[in-house]
């Protein structure tokens, strides 16, 4: 499989001339797979980025299985990653998704659960799950903790990325399942081992790729085509429907301007110059941040039409998950409140509630602004 780049061996430079550093495996020196986890445990930036393990050799005692290691990124996805010490071959790729798949059921709890088991030191009654992924989220410079497991996402690493699997992995990339696939390079030098990891799978890109280029559309599709990238790179086949719909009734209904699709994580409607409504496009919610005047809503009353339940943004995130659609009002200043409806599954678009809501909202905007 071509990784875009030249591999070239590692030289250690003595004082008279550079030595080559002899090349080895994982195989060869008897360094078992466990001992991949063990590095990975001390450090898990080898993966190429910031990730805040819970688990290793995880049960999954419905079906009598387990996977190497779990984690959980910034964004608040849970990473399933899978270590092999041969060449990364079939059904490597069968065995992550399959973990993937039961992982996207898990609750609040039983992330809480698994991490208390893996972080919290023995006999420890009070480890705060929720603070130690607040403080992993604002370590990396993340304001607003992100809700957990809205998405998947497989971490694969071997000594050699196989054909067969390489397509397979770039196939599921295309159909958005965020996959990364890591080939590992061992060099001995006495009684020193080096590891060397490589991203293959996303293929790197040049540093030399944008010289002389204008345009960014490369790095930001979302700004040549966000129609796309929001329906096919940040929803599911479900809250794409859903979006569709959304959009459907709005230009329908109301006199705005929209949907404009060029930015990374929201499209957006306005009211003039203003934006009226702002949709967070997720794989398993959408999130509706209407701009309302002060004190024109209350969470109760729009809770009951909507037949909902309210939240608050200061909720956990054991709360916040295990609510289905929701309302919060955010108030921002004496003029103007956020009012955020969480959309889930179950929600119905269709009925007249949502409708007379949506024009609530439009009839509340702020028109002093525009």
């Amino acid at each position: 499989m071509e990784s875009g780049a030249l591999d070239m061996p590692i030289w250690k430079i003595s004082q008279k001339k550079p030595i080559k550093v002899r090349n080895t495996t994982l195989e060869t020196e008897k360094l078992l797979e466990d001992r991949l986890e063990d590095w990975i445990v001390e450090d898990s930036s080898i993966l190429g980025e910031p990730l805040l393990l819970i688990g290793r050799q995880v049960s999954i005692p419905e079906v009598n299985d387990r996977l190497d290691l779990l984690a959980l990124d910034v964004q608040g996805n849970t990473v399933v990653v899978e270590l092999k010490r041969g060449p990364l071959k079939d059904p490597v790729d069968m065995q992550a998704l399959r973990y993937a798949s039961y992982i996207s059921k898990w609750r609040f709890d039983d992330f809480e659960r698994q991490a208390k088991a893996f972080i919290g030191k023995s006999g420890e009654t009070e480890f705060n799950f929720n603070e130690t992924y607040e403080k992993f989220c604002a370590s990396e410079g993340i304001d607003e903790t992100p809700d957990l497991n809205t998405d998947q996402r497989l971490i694969i690493m071997g000594s050699e990325i196989k054909e067969r699997l390489g397509s397979v992995a770039l196939w599921l990339r295309d159909h958005n399942v965020d996959i990364k696939v890591i080939e590992t390079e061992l060099y001995q030098d006495g009684e020193t081992t080096y590891l060397q990891p490589q991203v293959i799978i996303p293929l790197p890109v040049s540093r030399f790729a944008e010289t002389g280029r204008i345009s960014e559309a490369v790095s930001k599709p979302w700004k040549t085509d966000g129609r796309s990238w929001h329906l096919e790179k940040r929803c599911s086949p479900m809250t794409r429907e859903m979006l569709l719909k959304v959009d459907e009734i709005i230009s329908d209904s109301l006199e705005v301007e929209g949907p404009q699709w060029g930015q990374k994580d929201y499209i957006s409607y306005k009211i003039g110059n203003s934006i009226w409504l702002w949709l967070n496009t997720h794989p398993k919610m959408l999130v509706l941040n209407f701009n309302v005047r002060a004190k024109a809503f209350t969470e109760q009353d729009i809770a009951g039409a909507l037949a909902i339940v309210p939240y608050s943004q200061a909720q956990s995130q054991a709360e916040k998950m295990s609510l289905g659609s929701s309302i919060a009002i955010e108030e921002i200043d004496d003029s103007h409140d956020y009012a955020h409806l969480r959309v889930k599954e179950n929600f119905d678009l269709t009925s007249k509630s949502f409708l007379e809501f949506l024009k609530e909202t439009y009839s509340a905007f702020p028109r002093q602004q525009t």
